[in-house]
């Protein structure tokens, strides 16, 4: 597979990305060593490259170290890996009055000038972040986050024989809509109204597996995942059937 396939085989917003992937996948080929990418991604470009294994003569591999990881490192090796340059770093809320929320550890770090794209999914518990990271920005993290907001908190390297490690969080949603049109979708899942419900998509705030979506009529599939800007982001599970008015009845997972 050349360079203009693998492009035009996994959609993205970003081909730079893309390109970059590539040159790693060509470099582990070529010397037959493991190269790693020192970025994660999304669903939509790790599950994408790793299908696409079979037109290349290496092994690919990803982690997120959680079990259900959404972002992931990717491997490119002439063997199975056991072993991803990833660590798991734990942040401490010491404040014992206010209470931080998952996107205030996100912004704390990116507010340290780190890149989206170094970090994996955060897993907050309690007073308690958990955050997926390149191990290469681990001690400056360490020693450099002293608040999260207003609240001093703790910053240390978490080992799994410290214990298990934590999974990603959902709260369970049962919504009934009229169909999986993306429009239908998003107004059953915010609880707005439909023009409501366009104006998100039409302003790009709808994302499907990571990928700005405009089409009001795009046909969501089970398994994908819906970010909503300023609401969430949301996993579409399953179906329970239907209703005597023939709606569907979505169960759908949002992440916490």
């Amino acid at each position: 597979m050349n360079k203009k396939e693998f492009l035009n085989t996994i959609h993205s917003d970003n081909e730079s990305e893309l390109s970059n992937i590539f040159e790693k996948i060509i470099l582990a080929e070529r010397t037959g060593s493991t190269v790693y990418t020192n970025e994660f991604y999304t669903p939509n470009i790790w599950r994408a490259v790793i299908r696409l294994q079979e037109h290349f003569g290496i092994y690919i591999s990803s982690s997120g170290i959680f079990e259900n990881s959404e972002r992931h490192i990717l491997a490119f090796s002439s063997k199975p890996l056991s072993y991803f340059p990833i660590k798991l770093i734990r942040i401490d809320n010491s404040s014992k009055f206010d209470k931080v929320a998952h996107k205030d550890y996100m912004g704390a770090i990116l507010s340290l000038g780190i890149s989206r794209n170094k970090l994996g999914d955060f897993v907050t518990i309690d007073n308690e972040c958990y955050v997926a990271s390149c191990e290469d920005i681990v001690y400056y993290i360490a020693s450099n986050l002293t608040t999260i907001g207003r609240c001093p908190c703790k910053v240390s390297e978490y080992n799994p024989l410290m214990g298990a490690i934590p999974d990603i969080k959902f709260d369970d949603m049962n919504i009934i809509v009229t169909s999986l049109r993306l429009d239908c979708l998003v107004s059953g899942i915010c609880n707005v109204t439909r023009s409501k419900s366009l104006a998100l998509i039409s302003s790009g705030s709808i994302l499907s597996d990571y990928v700005t979506i405009r089409e009001k009529n795009y046909s969501v599939k089970y398994g994908e995942v819906i970010t909503i800007r300023g609401y969430g982001k949301f996993k579409i599970v399953t179906t329970n059937g239907n209703t005597g008015r023939e709606r569907i009845r979505l169960l759908i997972k949002k992440f916490v």
